[in-house]
């Protein structure tokens, strides 16, 4: 079977995505979002840190080598072209937006060229840089559980039924963010 392809990862949403994709046994090549921030950096360098030991899981540094059973863009600005071109005979092509990054612009262009737009729910995570802001979490859904929605759309080829559903309090979302605080404490003091 030919690799999923996931560009523009981020080290939030997209390598939760990435994370359940793989748990679905799905084979993925990813390639990253570029970025100058340095905690994303850290986070990021982390994450690759866990999702490298899987086999189903390559890191795509260079060109990208087409043909892919399917494409997932995470937006993060612009569109890239080069995932794009990877997907114009690859159907479907996912492009998942952030809710603060939308526009309708986006969607009637995004259209023209056979591209399905999913717009993010408002997320929060133990990835997310502002995790420690639980006042602002009202109406926001966890990570895991937007990620694990939409990669199970993505084995079943089809994004029409998904609609983004709270699956895990807030109680244990703030239990798993602890465990992952815990587990990472040593790597980010060290930073």
């Amino acid at each position: 079977m030919k690799p999923a392809l996931v560009y523009g990862a981020d080290e939030f949403f997209g390598l939760s995505f990435c994370e359940h994709l793989l748990e679905e046994g799905v084979n993925i090549d990813v390639k990253l979002e570029q970025t100058s921030d340095e905690k994303k950096l850290m986070y990021l360098e982390e994450r690759l840190m866990w999702l490298g030991r899987n086999r189903n899981f390559r890191l795509i540094e260079k060109e990208l080598e087409a043909p892919y059973e399917q494409v997932f863009i995470q937006c993060t600005g612009s569109v890239p072209e080069e995932a794009l071109a990877a997907g114009n005979e690859n159907k479907p092509v996912i492009l998942f937006v952030y809710q603060d990054q939308f526009e309708e612009d986006l969607r009637a262009s995004m259209e023209e060229k056979g591209v399905e737009l999913i717009v993010l729910p408002e997320l929060f995570g133990p990835w997310d840089i502002k995790a420690e802001d639980k006042q602002n979490r009202d109406g926001a859904l966890f990570v895991n559980d937007a990620a694990a929605q939409a990669a199970a759309c993505a084995v079943q080829k089809d994004f029409s039924a998904l609609q983004f559903v709270k699956k895990t309090s807030y109680e244990k979302a703030d239990e798993i963010i602890e465990e992952w605080s815990r587990q990472m404490s040593t790597f980010f003091d060290k930073k």
